[in-house]
């Protein structure tokens, strides 16, 4: 197993996961608003955003909460918990999928901030949400107690949902010989120093509403500010009260699955009307599509693939629970291992996806079925920065051959 040393003690009071009632009847519940959310799903894409009444109900039902610290009004559950949440949302709505696993997870990353910064964000109403995005496309200079930060950052999803913004940047005069992973920041911006864009005019995740933050010369606190991504939970104040096995989960694993899940969620989703749609449907000379050989393979290459993710989806999520619980650390093969097979999620379900667009034919391309919206939505997930295989298939590689990474 790849493990290294023990970290320092912690709590390892065992993460509500799924088996376990409490974890069940959340699970239950996202289940349970997928007929409404299809419905939805229709007015997201018109509206390009997720709309009010959407967050109302996911928060009325506590699915916001999965990973949020207890200590701020969360429910710290496992990293299993909020996959099988994510993945439920997306079979019915991809965008919403996509933006409750962005959002979901910046309430697990205030887990590592001070706790002024949680008491700025949660100390009034322990709902409200944050946007980001992480980018490096701020710059900010030191001023006394803080840092004044300006910039313009692309494909906020969700942003009109939340009240606060993790933004990256980097500092005016420092670290400058370092890379940017070494040197970037993330900034905790409210709302009202930012100012939203409306430019998400795209083909695919439309619902998701991932549109431009700008900041303009805005004060941001030093305890508002912490390095990213996170490789080090120890070296975060955060983890010095919120001392679950949550905190200590491979904070850059999860991330990235928060990202690239729901695309296994579309895939599902699409087989399932794929399968609907097909299962009585007659083709132009009156003969049943569904004993079309091509449609059959189709399908069940699709099901093959979607299993196959899905089951490395489930044990990933519980090896980082397992991490988490044991306060150990894994080694750089596993970490990269962890983050080829989330990069891979998007590209691996859209082949899988085109197939099933294919073999319905002329009606794969019409708009009032959702085929060609599912896969327009996974080609989209498959797009973000973190979803690029390539970097973390060569660093693995080269620790295979027994190189140093160079990425």
């Amino acid at each position: 197993m790849a493990t290294t040393h023990l970290a320092q003690a912690i709590d390892v009071r065992p993460m509500a996961r799924p088996g376990s009632p409490e974890a069940d009847a959340l699970i239950q519940r996202a289940r349970e608003l997928q007929p409404w959310l299809r419905e939805q799903a229709v007015l997201h894409r018109r509206e390009r955003r997720i709309l009010p009444e959407t967050i109302a109900r996911l928060n009325e039902a506590g699915l916001f909460r999965v990973i949020q610290p207890r200590r701020y009004g969360g429910y710290e559950m496992s990293p299993e918990v909020f996959g099988q949440v994510l993945v439920l949302l997306a079979q019915a709505d991809p965008s919403l999928g996509f933006a409750y696993g962005v959002i979901a997870v910046h309430s697990y990353h205030m887990g590592f901030y001070d706790e002024r910064a949680a008491q700025d964000v949660w100390g009034e109403d322990d709902a409200v949400l944050i946007g980001s995005p992480y980018a490096p496309s701020g710059v900010a200079r030191r001023v006394e107690g803080g840092y004044r930060l300006s910039g313009r950052w692309s494909f906020s999803s969700g942003c009109e949902n939340c009240q606060w913004h993790f933004l990256g940047g980097m500092v005016e005069g420092e670290g400058e010989d370092g890379t940017v992973l070494e040197r970037l920041k993330a900034f905790l911006v409210p709302r009202a120093d930012a100012r939203i864009v409306d430019n998400w005019h795209v083909v695919g995740l439309q619902g998701s509403g991932s549109k431009d933050i700008v900041v303009e010369d805005a004060f941001v606190p030093d305890y508002r500010v912490e390095t990213f991504p996170i490789a080090d939970w120890s070296a975060h104040p955060g983890t010095a009260i919120n001392t679950g096995g949550l905190f200590r989960v491979p904070f850059l694993p999860l991330f990235t699955r928060a990202v690239s899940s729901a695309a296994l969620g579309a895939l599902e989703g699409m087989i399932d009307y794929f399968s609907g749609y097909t299962a009585e449907r007659l083709n132009v000379l009156s003969q049943r599509v569904a004993r079309d050989p091509v449609v059959q393979a189709a399908l069940g290459q699709a099901r093959a693939t979607a299993d196959m993710l899905r089951t490395v989806f489930e044990r990933d999520l519980a090896e980082m629970c397992r991490i988490g619980e044991l306060g150990i650390r894994i080694d750089p093969e596993r970490f990269n291992l962890f983050l080829l097979q989330s990069a891979n999620v998007p590209h691996l379900a859209q082949a899988a996806a085109l197939d099933l667009v294919r073999a319905a034919g002329a009606n794969g391309i019409r708009q009032d079925h959702a085929l060609g919206t599912f896969h327009s939505d996974i080609l989209v997930i498959g797009q973000h920065s973190s979803n690029t295989p390539r970097t973390w298939a060569t660093n693995l590689g080269q620790m295979l051959l027994g190189l140093a990474p160079q990425a």
